[in-house]
């Protein structure tokens, strides 16, 4: 009866050394996840296309006026014309925290499966630009408003305001950070398939 355990608790031994979650190779998959947003926050810290914008949607702004943040936070090194230099910080760290959040999330939604398909993944990218988004843009309504002087109400307001417009934000071009986090999962996969599978084939056409 011992023997029988020992050999059972042997086979067992390999699957529960078995690693969980993400395989190395979906470290890409991770990268991409979190550079997407960064590329996304400095293309709205570039003021050729934040004039751009202005001057072909200019009501996508009009919440600005009062005092909600715009879109994504601005990933730039210099500030606006008129806005202190704190201001700029806020919107660097902003950007780090979407972009960590978004990272974070999708490698969550990889733990339980890490060879999810690449519509899964892209939901679970989305899921995260919008919960980063939201986070984010609280932040920076939180940080106007503190520098404000304004009181409890205000501050929990406008916190709640930002988050609302992160989450709207994030809805609506959350979709274009998510899309290429799934096609580099999906190319990944493939090309990690294909690897697996030429030596298998190697090994059948060799001789017994």
């Amino acid at each position: 009866m011992q023997k029988v355990n020992v050999i059972r608790n042997s086979d067992r031994a390999p699957n529960d050394r078995a690693p969980r979650g993400p395989a190395p190779q979906h470290a890409l998959t991770l990268v991409v996840a979190a550079a997407v947003p960064l590329s996304t926050c400095a293309l709205f810290g570039s003021a050729a296309f934040l004039t751009w914008l202005g001057a072909r949607a200019a009501w996508l702004m009009l919440p600005t006026s009062l005092g909600v943040p715009f879109a994504f936070p601005r990933l730039t090194f210099h500030p606006l014309v008129g806005q202190p230099g704190w201001s700029l910080g806020i919107e660097i760290l902003a950007a780090l925290i979407l972009a960590a959040v978004a990272a974070w999330w999708v490698h969550r939604a990889l733990l339980p499966r890490p060879e999810a398909n690449a519509w899964r993944l892209m939901l679970s990218a989305w899921g995260g630009i919008l919960l980063g988004l939201a986070l984010a843009n609280s932040l920076r309504a939180v940080a106007a408003v503190l520098a404000a002087g304004a009181g409890p109400l205000s501050f929990f307001s406008y916190a709640f305001a930002g988050a609302l417009t992160g989450a709207l934000w994030a809805v609506c071009l959350g979709w274009v950070c998510a899309v290429p986090v799934a096609l580099i999962h999906r190319l990944t996969a493939r090309t990690r398939l294909g690897t697996e599978t030429e030596p298998e084939a190697g090994a059948e056409h060799q001789p017994s």
